[in-house]
This record gives C-alpha cells, structure tokens and sequence, in this order.
C-alpha cells in the first residue's frame, strides 16, 4: 500500500505502518551504504533516506492534534537525523544545478569550469564519507533507529478530527508563507514556503484515497510545486557557496557572471512557483482541512470512488524499434529540447525480458515490460502512481541505474542521450526509435556516434543494472 492511508482500515494501524515502515527504508538505504561501500551510491542513497525522513516528518504533523509532544519528540528527532546527511546532499545538488545552467549555456566555458570543479569537490566528500564510515551516517542511523521504535508506540484516537485539525493547520501554514513570500520574496522567505509545501504534499498523498479524483490532482500540483521550490533553494544554495568561497570558482569577474546566470533562473522559478501557489492556496485553512475530512467520511462511509481504486487503464502495447550507440564525447553545442533525471529498477530481469519500474520526476512513475532483443522488442507501459512506485522500489535493491537523459532534436528524428551515474559513471549511450525497420535499416547517424551496440545485450538497461559494464568496454575507455 505504501504511502498512503486507507480510510477502510483502523487509523491507528496505518499510521504506525506507514511511519515505521518509511522509517525502515531510510535506515536501510543508510545502512547498505556503510556496509557496502563498493557497491552502493551515497549520492542516491543519502537522497533516498532524506526523502523519506521527510515523509516520517509529514505523518507526525498530520496527526500532531493526537499525538501532541510525542509528534513533537518525533519529529525532531527525525529532522537531527536528515540534518546529519544535508551538507551530503547540498554538495551533489549544486552539481545538478550546475547541470541545469549548463543545459541552458551549453557554450559558457566558465560555467562548465565551474561545475567541473564543484563535481570533484561532492565526488571526493562522498568517498570520504563512505571510506570513513563518516560519523553524520552513523548518527542519522541511531537517530532514525529511535524514532522508529517509538512510532511503534504511537496512540491514535478514532476519529478522523485529529487529522483534519493537522492537515488544516499545514495548508495554512503555506497560505502564511506564501504572503510573507509576496511581500517580502526573500531566499529565506521562500525556503520557509517550500518547507511547507512539502509537508502539505505528503500529507496530500497520505490521504488522497479519501478522494482520488480530487487529491490526486492536487498533490500532482504541489509535487510540481514543490519540485520548482525545491530547485529555487538550490539555487539559493549554489549562490551563498560562491559567496562563500570565491577564490575556488574563479575570478571576481567569473563570480559575478556565475551568480547573475544563478539568479536570472532563480526568478524563472520563483514567477512560476507564486503563480501555482496562488490556485493551490485560494481557499482558508479551516476550509480546506472540512473539506478533506468530508471525503474522509463519505469514503468510509460508502466506499472508494467509482469502486476499487486501483485499477489501471490498459497497459500502452506497443513494439518498440530503437537503436542504440556508445558515445565517447558528444558535441559541446548540443541543446537538448528537454532533460529529466531518471531512476529505474528492476523487479526481474534475464536474458531478453525484463519488468522494471521508472521514476521521471514531474513527468511521473511508469511501470514497464520488455521482451526480445536487437532493434525491435516488445513494450509494454504503464502509468503508476507515485506510492506505487516506492512500494515497488525497495525490491529492485542491486538492480538499480540513475542517469541523465537530454532530448535532443536530429533532423526528423530525436537523439536521447543518456548521461549514466554512480558505478556507470561515464558511459553515455544515444538512443533514437523509428517508426519502421526500413527507417532504422536508412538511417544516418551522426559523426560523434561510436559503435553501434544495438545487437549487444550487455547495453541493454536491464543488464547494465544486474552486470554492470561489459568488461571490455574499450569505446567507453
């Protein structure tokens, strides 16, 4: 079930499950990272763990009203711990927002300096940290180990009042943000309203059953919102570092250049976020937190909407024709149409078949079948939904990716260049799919294409994720 309560059930049941069993992913994502240094990513394992630290954090307050100071307990314990891990994280997100700029500056050499040396600096402290058994793990994992038992323990009155004051009481502290952030838009101002915008998306999502077809929207909308807040505050981080420390990234010139590029985005981001902000909050608090416990009660009283709730549209069939290059260096002036950080699984996989799930961040969750090989394969895809998604996620351990990939236009055709992370650190594989195999048989790739690896299962994904690169990988070299 995942991240998400169920009205049918007893609400002190699927509040204690839902926290600990968040709390025991975040513990074992950390864990995994301290005794499987070699073959673990600290980048992807910190930013699992702070994630769902998060969503411990977001239940807390939700039932706040019930619990009151062991919510109170709770919840700084769990923020110590993921305090413990931020500067982990900050190091490796200024590089994405090095990345972002890049994307829209393909050409700018002192922003590509600039990143270059800030991707050394977070690269060095992860291997630091794991080398080391770097003592903020340690902590954050004694940390969470307290929180999870003592919401073991959580006692939950029967009625839904608590919940409905706990929700209200995180819609209107985003209302209040979101007017200070009018009045006064501050980086801190902001990073206040995104605090609060993310706790209103978890608790969203916790009780989005009670009414899908008008929560699943809404916390669709704040995941977007909060995404965008989320990229304003690195922003924010990236410009304090080069105030900070000036004399690693350049000359007073190249600072300068550096930050104006850095702020000119960040007030991109901000019209947006304040545009969406001000449709997600046009109601009061009060309001808000009746209105979602309506839906509460109605769905125990009659049932979920439209009967079982998990049900999905049919699966896109499709036959898939693609073929698949490495790339040693591509081009400087590319410029990509989109870029999207992605993260797949695989729940099975053996030789040319495989079920993986997918994470494409705004662009959504799928879940996927493949089968065959060579140009043409079979494909089967689904749309999941987010919690579907992490239910899923623990049980692809070991058989994981994370890359970047830019959509790049090609004539009439369109280049995904798949930038890969943590032990596929290096390799970079273009894909393009065709209509037709006659299309595939005539078409011309471009010059800084390497071998074409089409016909060569261990490129596929699935076996990346399972085996690594092929020991031989002397294009990659």
């Amino acid at each position: 079930m995942g991240y998400v309560l169920e009205p049918g059930r007893r609400l002190q049941r699927e509040v204690r499950r839902v926290a600990t069993g968040r709390l025991d992913e975040a513990i074992e994502y950390l864990a995994r990272a301290l005794a499987q240094p070699e073959t673990t990513d600290l980048e992807v394992a910190v930013h699992e763990a702070r994630k769902r630290c998060k969503a411990s954090r977001g239940l807390a307050r939700l039932v706040k009203p019930a619990l009151r100071a062991d919510a109170t307990s709770f919840d700084r314990t769990v923020r110590d711990a993921a305090n413990q891990l931020s500067t982990l994280r900050d190091a490796h997100a200024i590089v994405s927002t090095f990345d972002v700029l890049l994307a829209a500056h393909p050409d700018d050499e002192i922003l590509r300096v600039a990143r270059d040396r800030q991707a050394a600096i977070s690269d060095g402290a992860s291997q630091d940290a794991v080398a080391t058994g770097d003592d903020r793990i340690v902590t954050a994992l004694a940390l969470l180990a307290e929180a999870r038992a003592s919401a073991g323990d959580w006692k939950i009155p029967r009625r839904f009042d608590t919940i409905e004051d706990g929700i209200a009481a995180t819609y209107g502290r985003g209302r209040s943000a979101l007017r200070r952030v009018q009045a006064e838009p501050t980086d801190q101002q902001f990073h206040e309203w995104r605090k609060a915008v993310k706790y209103l998306w978890y608790q969203v999502q916790l009780v989005r059953e009670a009414a899908p077809s008008v929560l699943g929207p809404l916390a669709e909308q704040l995941d977007v919102l909060a995404e965008t807040l989320g990229n304003d505050h690195d922003v924010t981080v990236l410009v304090e570092l080069l105030d900070r420390h000036p004399d690693e990234y350049g000359t007073p010139i190249d600072i300068d250049h550096l930050r104006d590029l850095a702020r000119s985005r960040q007030r991109d981001l901000r019209t947006a976020a304040i545009r969406s902000g001000v449709t997600i909050y046009a109601e009061p608090a009060k309001a808000f937190g009746r209105r979602v416990a309506r839906y509460w009660q109605l769905t125990r009283d009659l049932g979920p909407e439209g009967g079982p709730t998990h049900e999905y549209p049919p699966a896109r069939s499709t036959v898939e024709r693609e073929r698949k290059f490495l790339v040693a260096t591509a081009p400087e002036n590319l410029v990509p149409s989109a870029t999207v950080q992605l993260r797949q699984g695989y729940l099975a996989a053996d030789e040319g078949r495989s079920v993986r799930v997918r994470d494409a961040g705004t662009s959504g969750c799928t879940l996927t079948v493949k089968a065959g090989s060579g140009v043409e394969r079979t494909e089967l895809e689904w749309s999941i939904e987010r919690d579907e998604f992490e239910a899923a996620w623990p049980h692809t351990v070991g058989r994981r990716i994370d890359k970047t990939r830019h959509r790049i236009p090609y004539g009439e055709h369109v280049i995904e260049l798949d930038v890969f992370a943590g032990d596929l650190d290096g390799l970079v594989l273009a894909e393009v799919e065709f209509d037709t195999i006659e299309a595939s048989d005539i078409f011309e790739p471009p010059t800084w294409f390497a071998r074409d690896v089409t016909d060569d299962g261990r490129y596929t994904n699935a076996s990346l994720a399972l085996h690594g690169l092929p020991d031989d990988d002397d294009d990659r070299r």
